[in-house]
């Protein structure tokens, strides 16, 4: 690196100092620059693209209440850098930053560092904000630049096409669709009824630690985790889909935390986190490489960024576990060799695009609601889903009695008929007295109402 480049970086570093030391306590001050490797910074064919970009950013920091002064953008030997000072304390105009490279259709080109004259500068790993991504494989940044695992070329290619959409990033318009059509999916599932032994607008089935509201409060913490997960899926350019699965897994645990967060400590929707998170990535791809959308090539896609995860997750299980309590899952992985969700995945989804689709369309086709229909999607499911929650609390005993009971529900007409709607109330209240709770088939139901939102059927 040449001495101009390192004497531009110094310079920016000591003015950021010295704006910093003249403010008043509770101001801080933002600098902006390009994130891409100085061969592209330096060659003048972004400044205007950094331009336009840093002045949407300081209308963003003015739009949640910031006020922005001392602006000032310029082109020097390091490349396009901006600079402002912003009323707020450092950790706080940090988020908001954040907010933008995250949310912005090009905010991914952007890199704002925030510091103040008390706690100098504030990063991300500081406030518990999720990793930069890679802005060709959607990988954690810091790995692909520490193995310098893309050439110039590689990058300017994403660069150009971020730049090149109207949306900003490739597929931006199935992205945020993807993510409104997952926010729908969990509201509807959570608001159907009546679900035996499960959660619904008028019981608590089987669960005495959680009620409607407190899967509300879940869907509402969760709904702005579905685009990341769905950008992640757009943004990834590796060619094993496999390679996105580390990622995910990230903004899973965060989802996760949200999740608790909301609910005080009550699993609401982790595996549904999972299984939804990774269609929303498997949508996200697929728009983004141009490949037409049906609910098989989503679901294989899904099984494909998966692939391997249950071996992988159980291995440990061979040896001798230590260290921890097994989860439910775990356990009956050793004893049973159930798979779970995890194997659901890594299969494609059959329950759901061999069982619930049809059957939660072919009630649609009868003339039944949007909600008796997801009634009998739910019970086809429990049909044939080997379903971990139901294992746990009742074993096999307690499979054979969801399967049974819905399999006379189904026989009798579901919820088109008078005598299923009766069988389907009194499965609920067997449930609810024998502790039976078929989580699993309602994240699978979540599932399939999402496919069947997102992708219309033909004909």
């Amino acid at each position: 690196m040449n001495s101009s480049v390192l004497d531009a970086r110094e310079g920016r570093w000591n003015r950021r100092r010295a704006l910093a030391a003249t403010l008043p306590a509770g101001w801080s001050v933002l600098s902006f620059t390009l994130r891409m490797p100085a061969a592209l910074r330096l060659g003048g064919e972004f400044d205007r693209d950094a331009e336009g970009l840093f002045r949407d950013l300081v209308f963003h920091l003015g739009s949640r209440g910031f006020s922005v002064e001392s602006t000032a953008f310029a082109v020097r030997a390091d490349g396009p850098e901006g600079l402002c000072s912003v009323r707020g304390g450092a950790a706080a105009v940090k988020r908001a930053a954040v907010v933008f490279e995250e949310e912005h259709p090009r905010g991914c080109l952007a890199d704002g560092d925030v510091m103040d004259s008390l706690s100098g500068e504030v990063g991300r790993e500081s406030l518990a904000l999720p990793p930069r991504r890679c802005l060709v494989c959607g990988r954690r940044a810091a790995e692909c630049v520490a193995g310098r695992t893309h050439n110039t070329e590689e990058i300017r290619a994403s660069v150009e096409r971020i730049l090149s959409f109207p949306g900003g990033v490739p597929g931006e318009e199935p992205v945020s669709f993807t993510a409104e059509t997952a926010r729908k999916a969990v509201l509807f599932e959570t608001a159907a009824s009546p679900k035996p032994g499960l959660v619904d607008p008028l019981s608590r089935g089987a669960h005495g630690d959680m009620d409607y509201f407190t899967f509300l409060a879940s869907a509402a913490a969760l709904a702005s985790e579905w685009e990341r997960f769905a950008r992640l899926g757009a943004r990834f350019r590796g060619d094993d889909p496999a390679g996105l699965l580390s990622s995910l897994r990230e903004e899973g645990l965060r989802a996760e935390r949200k999740m608790f967060s909301a609910t005080g400590g009550i699993n609401t929707h982790k595996g549904l986190i999972f299984s939804l998170g990774v269609l929303c990535a498997s949508a996200g791809m697929l728009a983004s490489e141009g490949i037409p959308l049906s609910p098989e090539a989503c679901a294989s896609r899904g099984a494909a960024i998966v692939r391997g995860i249950t071996e992988r997750d159980f291995a440990f299980l061979k040896g001798t576990p230590g260290g921890r309590p097994l989860t439910a899952g775990e356990r009956l992985f050793l004893s049973d060799g159930v798979t779970g969700i995890r194997g659901e995945a890594e299969r494609g989804f059959p329950s759901v695009t061999g069982t619930a689709l049809p059957a939660l369309r072919s009630s649609l086709s009868k003339g039944l609601s949007l909600n008796d229909a997801m009634v009998d999607g739910l019970l086809a499911l429990m049909t044939v889903v080997e379903d971990t929650n139901i294992l746990s609390r009742g074993g096999r005993e307690g499979e054979r009695t969801v399967r049974k009971e819905a399999e006379k529900a189904v026989k009798l007409g579901g919820m088109s008929s008078k005598e299923g709607k009766e069988a389907v109330q009194k499965m609920n209240g067997l449930f609810t007295r024998r502790n039976l709770s078929p989580g699993g088939s309602a994240d699978l139901l979540a599932v399939t109402v999402f496919l069947h939102l997102l992708i219309p059927a033909s004909g």
